[in-house]
């Protein structure tokens, strides 16, 4: 790849009101657990790094589709419907007895459990990250480093590189790793003797003795590590750049091809290295587990199917639970829709369609805005396109609407009921909502009852009275008043007729 960038995603647990949610680290001997995932076909061994290209190509590499399928792949979650040997694959399938194995082709979700490994050749071994802890608190921060790093220099006053000598109570000062596994009794009974207050620690690391060493490094699944690539890029989440490098290490650590790769003293600046890149994942997964509370956001690099952002403008002819939108947002979030009636209206075939839907998305199309305004028109909600709008942050009720897209326009604007602007902490200065296309009709029912403001925008969620507007808490007692007295019993004929006129000409 030419050029290499990160993606800004965070990663947390989730959040309930009802449920507090803990995350509890459990240690185990990842050789042990590298062992059994290959004998049960949950895991594999990553390959050797051979350049971000052909990484990406590679089905065992760190990148590989084996964790999973994405919007990248020509068929996209084809594996979504497989049998269990999975050589019958595709939801048109479904159902259908695989001739290779006899099993039946089903649904089956990710598996989030499936990891790939980093193995190093024997003899060599680094120290599992959290055992490195607490063998950090007892010998030190520095005097750990001091042990396994080999490469300790500093220039001179003519610039030439002098060693630094060892430190008088640093007895296994630059031994390196190997060393390090060897005589670990050795060294750890030395420096419990000076600090018998962190005995527990000592003891702890003793009773997991075997479990202390290991050659086997996880790789998580890609599902939750995205990354996206092109022709000339590739950009990715922080763990990514770590695991890129840990290969790159132990590609190197296990290369003894030549006698210049199996010289101890560059093994040794590998294993010191690697050691410090693993310490440095292990504390990002760490910072993600115990990051705040909220849904998994961004989980695929940023962008969620029938979305767009449009910034917002104020339009007082709309309803408290309904908006307009422009023309190229209407485009992306019904981009199936129209695909699908260009496809079957219009005799076009699917790829046919897409290109049509793209050029149209470029430039103003009769034919698709007449599709758009007839998806508005007769929408089964008889109200017109049913959405969820949501201004970050979405910490409090009120920051989500469902609302209705009632109108089109030829902007690049979407406009919203004056309304909704104090719940929402919105106003006209430039700011933006998301916008999702609600597609599922018992997600409508359940969103409406908990989002739509005619709803939810006058009773808070939040506290359980009146909204905290004035003129919330004014407009509740006219429109009560208001409706009390002025009921539809009470209205004439002609009071209707005109009622009906000015709404349908709202509309138009």
């Amino acid at each position: 790849m030419d050029s290499q960038a990160k993606m800004n995603i965070k990663l947390t647990y989730p959040h309930s009101d009802e449920y507090r949610y803990e995350t509890k680290l459990t240690r185990i001997n990842f050789d042990d657990e590298r062992i059994l995932d290959i004998l049960s076909n949950n895991g594999f061994l990553v390959s050797d790094t051979k350049g971000i290209k052909k990484d990406i190509k590679d089905p065992n590499s760190i990148f590989s589709p084996k964790y999973g399928q994405t919007l990248k792949d020509i068929n996209q979650f084809a594996n979504k419907y497989r049998c269990e040997c999975g050589a019958t694959t595709h939801k048109i399938n479904d159902g259908v007895k695989c001739k290779v194995c006899g099993t039946k082709v089903k649904y089956v979700d990710d598996n989030f459990d499936y990891t790939g490994w980093i193995v190093l050749k024997e003899p060599y071994q680094i120290i599992h990250p959290s055992f490195y802890k607490s063998i950090e608190f007892i010998i030190g921060t520095e005097t750990l480093q001091n042990i396994l790093d080999v490469e300790h220099t500093t220039k001179d006053e003519d610039g030439h590189d002098m060693e630094i000598k060892a430190p008088d109570d640093e007895p296994y000062f630059a031994i390196g790793m190997m060393n390090f596994i060897e005589r670990f009794d050795e060294i750890m009974f030395h420096y419990i003797n000076k600090k018998k207050q962190k005995m527990a620690y000592y003891d702890d690391i003793m009773e997991h003795r075997r479990d202390v060493f290991t050659s086997s490094i996880p790789v998580f699944t890609s599902l939750l590590r995205p990354f996206e690539f092109d022709a000339k890029s590739l950009y990715y989440e922080d763990t990514n750049a770590l695991y890129m490098m840990i290969n790159k290490l132990k590609t190197q650590i296990n290369n003894e091809s030549l006698k210049l790769f199996r010289m101890k003293k560059p093994k040794l600046q590998c294993l010191y290295n690697l050691q410090m890149k693993f310490n440095e994942l292990y504390t990002s997964i760490e910072a993600i587990l115990s990051g705040k509370k909220g849904a998994i956001r961004t989980l695929i690099g940023g962008r969620y199917n029938f979305t767009s952002r449009d910034v917002i403008v104020g339009d007082p002819m709309l309803r408290i639970d309904e908006v307009s939108l422009p023309y190229s947002a209407l485009c992306e979030l019904l981009q199936q829709r129209i695909i699908n009636i260009l496809h079957k209206s219009y005799s076009m075939n699917y790829n046919d369609a897409y290109n049509f839907w793209y050029r149209a998305c470029i430039t103003r199309n009769e034919t698709v805005a007449n599709i758009i305004q007839s998806l508005i028109d007769n929408d089964k909600s008889k109200r017109g396109l049913p959405l969820l709008i949501n201004r970050n942050p979405t910490i409090s009720y009120g920051s989500i609407f469902q609302m209705y897209c009632v109108k089109m326009t030829d902007g690049y604007t979407m406009g919203v009921p004056l309304q909704i602007l104090e719940p929402m902490a919105a106003d006209f200065d430039g700011d933006v909502l998301n916008v999702l296309l609600i597609i599922n009709q018992a997600f409508l029912e359940r969103a409406s009852d908990v989002f739509n403001p005619r709803n939810a925008a006058y009773i808070s969620k939040n506290d359980g009275e009146f909204n905290n507007s004035v003129n919330h808490k004014r407009d509740t007692i006219i429109n009560t008043y208001t409706m009390l007295k002025l009921s539809r019993g009470n209205y004439s004929q002609d009071n209707l007729n005109k009622i009906r006129e000015i709404v349908s000409r709202n509309r138009n």
